[in-house]
């Protein structure tokens, strides 16, 4: 069992990752808690730019708080605002249009691990793409 504490300068530095590259040029993501501090989940910030606008199919269960702004969903032919104080909940596979029109800060924790997800998807693509 263990406790770790990431400050907030280091947790709030937002950055590109293969994760948000993938996903869209006006996303940052840090991943604070992230292996092998965690081996089954990942935490951190994640800011979207005003204009992001991208379909997305989870790969990850996924609870986003809103910290500023407001970023709105798109699924199922539901339009879901959430802003400031609100909480989000993607279940994994869940396809939705994600857009902000202003800045967003989230706090986003995921299961399991975000980036290892991402690259196993990544390398099986890159596999079946080979055969």
């Amino acid at each position: 069992m263990a406790v770790f504490c990431v400050e907030e300068k280091v947790a709030k530095v937002l950055k590109k990752s293969a994760v948000t590259e993938s996903v869209s040029e006006k996303a940052f993501l840090s991943q604070a808690i992230a292996s092998p501090v965690s081996r089954n989940m990942t935490a951190g910030y994640l800011k979207l730019e005003a204009g992001y606008a991208k379909e997305i199919v989870s790969p990850v269960d996924e609870v986003d708080l809103v910290l500023s702004g407001a970023v709105t969903c798109l699924c199922d032919g539901d339009d879901i605002v959430a802003r400031k104080g609100d909480i989000l909940f993607i279940e994994k596979g869940t396809r939705a249009h994600f857009s902000a029109s202003c800045d967003c800060l989230l706090f986003m924790v995921t299961y399991p691990l975000l980036q290892e997800t991402v690259d196993a998807m990544m390398k099986k693509r890159t596999r079946n793409d080979n055969e």
